[in-house]
């Protein structure tokens, strides 16, 4: 512990006083206070230690004693004027350099280090979220870019600074430069630097923003001045360059976990139940290098699968040489909490209803706020970097709060706010899957399917919340909108147990219809015996005395569609013949279009090739017309399964590839598996055995991942012939290599293969 240090809690101790009650005296943080006391802050500033004397009512004799143990100028970190005039740290006290080694950040520093050669933007302030790294990355920064200084770099430490009047005097002291009691400092800081290529570091501008009028002076008034700033939020002047901090990849930030955890002293081990534990703790730290380093520090002590139970680290697990107001996540955020406006504090709590982000509408639907206090509050969250700005989906901008700072919010909601937010939630899910409906079901479905899955998370809480409170018809109505989406992009399995919830409650006759079609639509490819029984219900209830035309044709065309899996072709032909009479009654593109992809099914399983034909293309152009993705992709699946059975595999094979393509584009995992199967029937019959191989290892595993029948009725046979040529013409053993590589393949690889596939058809 160094003199000061020792003196200062002496002096304070004496007087009976804490460090709360010093540091309120003195006008400066008790953090502040704490790390001169354990002498992790060496050097006070002057003008804090004339505070620190004047709150203790030091005598003239301890005064001058506590101002002597401060460091001398010629051992602190103060700048000097060299004989060749320039103004220099001395050689041996450097910037601090990170404790540990920093993963992640190659990249960003080589192109800030870049971007400070560019003399017309001085100023430039690293924002992003407290523990996202600012001040390590600038320290990185600041280390590479030496040489383009020759002046030095000085770093100005900001943190325990109370107010923006001291922040020119802590600017002044680093530097050295004497206060020379004109009352101008900043012409005296701005006349010691002069022209010298200085690199000047402020490090948490945030709290002390309306600095900003004296940095703009400074670098006006000095041209080869650089400032490295880094805070929640930028100055907001007109020579400063913004860079935001993003949160580490998910693969990054494994990296860091296990050579954190490692470094101290934990057992890093292959165990894939580790493995997955470790990767569930870095997705619940969203990224935040803090947060990992504190999982990490935990997961060492206890291991990661203990750790991943409690989903908390012990609170002193952080390393002692972080700053005070670092050493858990609770306390970084309590520190950027306090620097917002109360609107900007109410919004942020009630925005933790939200999970996986939220549009501007359900910004304000959860505030409680007026729209345009609702869009301060939310500017200053986004300016304060509590909350990210993800960007245009689907033509609407999105945003959301790291996991971390989302469950910090949530414990400043109390329990009739969170009731509140959750309830504004609720309406604006419910208002944005009502206004979708129409594009989900038509040429505006991939931005609809986009705009779905971004809010995925809070449909999951809005639903939840429907079932929790009996509002049981809204939530009927919500999973009837949303369930082509949630069977196109995977999530059938889950629509169904909403299903399931919602099927015992007493529901209105339209609510108790839309949950059977919903149902049945979310089981149609999983389970079509049990969909087609509740599509037949559906459409029993919906054709009564106050018939529903639009679900009496929902529930008809489905009820035929899955009456294919039963094959009862007298009950399919009948029910197919129902589903076209009340498509083409009801004139609806989209019900059309189903309809006629369902009289293929029965076209292709009575087997009878003219009807197939004609039916296909009958298919494709209702779909085309439509111009929705997946109805297109899988009635060009329906036209290739019949030029293959009309031995035309070259033709199948280009129908194939636009099927897949367009199922790109929806991320639909739906009905690609029956792409992939008759795109592999084709490969071995187009002499690419090893491609067939491939797809179709890669149609078991879409199967198995999304619940999905494999073995469709129509080309079931044909499957299982094909299969057994890939195998023959292999060998057993590279069948079995080239299945488990499709097994593993990812989406890109599939469209290169099946592009493959149709390139050699053309020639």
């Amino acid at each position: 512990m160094s003199d000061f240090a020792e003196l200062l809690r002496r002096y304070r101790t004496a007087r009976s006083l804490t460090q709360g009650e010093l540091a309120t005296r003195a006008h400066i943080t008790q953090k502040a206070v704490g790390a001169l006391e354990r002498g992790e802050r060496r050097r006070p500033y002057p003008h804090t230690v004339r505070a620190l004397a004047d709150a203790l009512g030091l005598d003239d004799d301890e005064r001058a004693r506590l101002v002597a143990a401060v460091p001398r100028p010629e051992t602190s970190t103060a700048a000097r004027t060299t004989s060749s005039g320039l103004v220099r740290i001395p050689a041996d006290d450097r910037l601090p350099a990170p404790a540990s080694p920093v993963i992640g950040r190659d990249d960003q520093v080589e192109a800030i280090v870049g971007a400070l050669r560019v003399p017309s933007r001085p100023v430039m302030t690293l924002t992003g979220p407290g523990g996202v790294g600012k001040t390590t990355l600038a320290l990185l920064v600041a280390a590479a870019a030496r040489e383009q200084f020759p002046a030095g770099t000085v770093l100005v430490e900001l943190a325990d600074i109370r107010g923006a009047d001291d922040v020119v005097p802590a600017i002044a002291s680093a530097l050295g430069v004497p206060d020379t009691g004109t009352g101008d400092l900043v012409g005296a800081v701005a006349s010691f630097v002069g022209n010298r290529r200085l690199l000047l570091v402020l490090d948490n501008i945030e709290h002390v923003l309306p600095c900003r009028a004296a940095v703009a002076t400074l670098v006006s008034a000095c041209p080869a001045l650089t400032i490295l700033s880094t805070g929640r939020t930028p100055m907001r002047i007109r020579a400063e360059r913004e860079v935001r901090v993003e949160p580490l990849d998910h693969d990054t930030s494994v990296r860091l976990f296990r050579e954190r955890m490692s470094a101290r002293g934990g057992c890093v081990a292959g165990d894939q139940r580790d493995a997955d534990a470790i990767a569930q703790l870095c997705r619940h730290a969203d990224g935040l290098p803090l947060a990992l380093e504190l999982a990490a520090t935990a997961a060492s002590r206890i291991g990661p699968r203990t750790l991943l139970q409690t989903m908390d680290a012990p609170p002193d697990s952080a390393p002692h040489d972080l700053p005070t107001r670092q050493r858990s996540i609770t306390a970084t955020l309590d520190w950027s909490t306090r620097l917002l406006t109360e609107p900007a504090r109410r919004l942020l709590a009630r925005l933790s209803v939200c999970v996986g982000g939220f549009t501007w509408p359900d910004a304000q639907a959860v505030s409680g706020l007026t729209a345009a206090h609702a869009t301060w509050a939310l500017t200053e969250l986004v300016e304060h970097s509590l909350v990210i700005h993800v960007g245009d989906i689907g033509g609407e901008e999105r945003f959301r709060l790291l996991e971390p700072i989302r469950q910090h919010a949530a414990e400043h909601l109390d329990h009739d706010q969170a009731d509140d937010a959750r309830t504004g939630l609720t309406n604006s899910v419910l208002a944005t899957a009502r206004a979708l409906a129409r594009d989900l079901h038509g040429a505006g479905q991939v931005t609809a399917l986009h705009r779905l899955e971004a809010g995925l998370g809070n449909l999951r809480v809005v639903l939840d919340q429907l079932i929790e409170h009996d509002r049981d018809d809204d939530a009927a109505e919500l999973l009837w909108l949303v369930w082509l989406h949630l069977a196109i992009r995977g999530h059938a399995r889950e629509g169904s147990t909403w299903a399931a919830r919602l099927h015992p409650r007493a529901l209105t006759l339209q609510s108790r219809i839309r949950l059977l079609v919903a149902w049945a639509g979310l089981e149609h490819l999983a389970a079509p015996t049990d969909a087609c029984r509740r599509s037949r219900q559906a459409l029993d209830l919906a054709t009564g005395d106050d018939e529903d035309e639009l679900l009496a044709t929902q529930a008809a065309t489905l009820a035929a569609s899955t009456a294919v899996f039963s094959r009862d072709l007298p009950l399919a032909r009948g029910l197919v013949a129902e589903a076209n009479r009340r498509a083409d009654a009801l004139g609806d593109p989209y019900w059309i279009t189903h309809a006629r992809m369902a009289t293929t099914q029965i076209a292709l399983l009575a087997g009878h090739a003219p009807d197939i034909e004609q039916a296909a293309r009958d298919a494709e152009t209702a779909a085309r017309c439509l111009g929705s993705a997946f109805e297109t992709g899988a009635a060009l699946n329906l036209r290739a399964v019949a030029a293959q059975l009309g031995g035309r595999n070259d033709e199948a094979a280009g129908l194939l590839a636009e099927s897949i393509d367009l199922a790109v584009a929806a991320v639909n995992s739906w009905t690609l598996t029956y792409m992939l199967s008759t795109l592999a029937v084709v490969a071995v019959r187009l002499g690419d055995p090893d491609a067939g191989a491939r797809l179709f290892g890669a149609w078991t595993a879409y199967a198995n991942a999304h619940g999905v029948v494999e073995d469709f009725p129509t080309t079931h046979d044909l499957v299982t012939r094909d299969i057994d040529q890939a195998r023959r013409d292999l060998g057993s053993d590279a069948f079995d290599v080239a299945w488990r590589s499709g097994r593993e393949a990812g989406m890109a690889e599939l469209v290169e293969i099946a592009r493959k596939v149709r390139d050699q058809a053309i020639h």
